[in-house]
């Protein structure tokens, strides 16, 4: 019996691949939708971005934004991430078959949804129905992703195995800040009796997203700043924080 290709996959949902790592869209050939995870996701991670900011797919403009800033202002990040947008937007069916061909091919694994970006696109309950198909068509794979829109907060929750964490936690505000916003959020969420988790990553380096997995199941999530007029470790409440975390374990 003839083995099954990665071309004969793509071929199923009717896109045409290289045999490589492209996919045609439109007579163009781009790469596949799925990017492979990095240093702060984890190898194993894959990930889809769309555009950021308010100008992007963004309800906020958040000071401080990690997806504008660094290799998200370099111009081939930036034309992927509008391409994207294009797609989702403007052919969500190639978007549907683009991601289900490519995660046939994978096998099973961790999917972070937008790891730059948020549901704010001209088709948004579309495109998140989409990915509620898409998650419940392969249980093989855990999906996550953390949202500012509070109608879609809940989208996710008769889903096994899909997460959305909230970026916007009433009485509270954002999910990430300096250390003192991070250790009074703990305190009153924990005190609440919800299911709350500091990222490690904030003091961990060699922490990433695929040895730990908390977004996974977690409500809600809090992140400490990480950016260049911001350190840490230099804060007064920092080892007060590290030995939070720890507990966590």
């Amino acid at each position: 019996m003839a083995r099954i290709t990665k071309k004969d996959i793509y071929q199923r949902h009717a896109i045409e691949f290289d045999g490589d790592s492209h996919i045609l869209y439109h007579g163009e050939w781009i790469p596949e939708l799925l990017k492979e995870g990095n240093t702060k996701t984890g190898k194993r991670v894959y990930t889809f971005s769309l555009p950021a900011g308010t100008d992007g797919t963004c309800v906020c403009d958040c000071e401080g934004c990690y997806a504008k800033t660094g290799r998200y202002n370099c111009e081939n990040v930036i034309e992927s991430l509008k391409r994207n947008r294009e797609i989702v937007e403007n052919d969500i069916w190639f978007f549907y078959h683009a991601i289900s061909a490519q995660l046939e091919t994978i096998g099973k694994g961790e999917i972070r949804i937008h790891a730059a970006g948020d549901f704010n696109t001209s088709n948004s309950a579309e495109y998140v129905e989409m990915w509620k198909l898409i998650a419940k068509e392969n249980p093989n794979f855990h999906f996550w992703t953390y949202t500012k829109i509070r109608e879609y907060e809940t989208a996710f929750d008769n889903i096994e195995n899909a997460n959305i964490v909230k970026s916007v936690i009433d009485g509270i505000g954002i999910n990430y800040g300096h250390v003192d916003y991070i250790i009074k959020a703990y305190h009153k969420l924990k005190a609440a009796g919800a299911n709350v988790w500091i990222c490690r990553c904030g003091i961990d380096k060699n922490q990433h997203c695929e040895n730990c997995k908390h977004c996974l199941n977690s409500d809600f999530v809090l992140f400490v700043e990480h950016s260049t007029e911001y350190n840490a470790k230099k804060d007064p409440l920092y080892e007060e924080l590290v030995k939070i975390i720890e507990s966590q374990e």
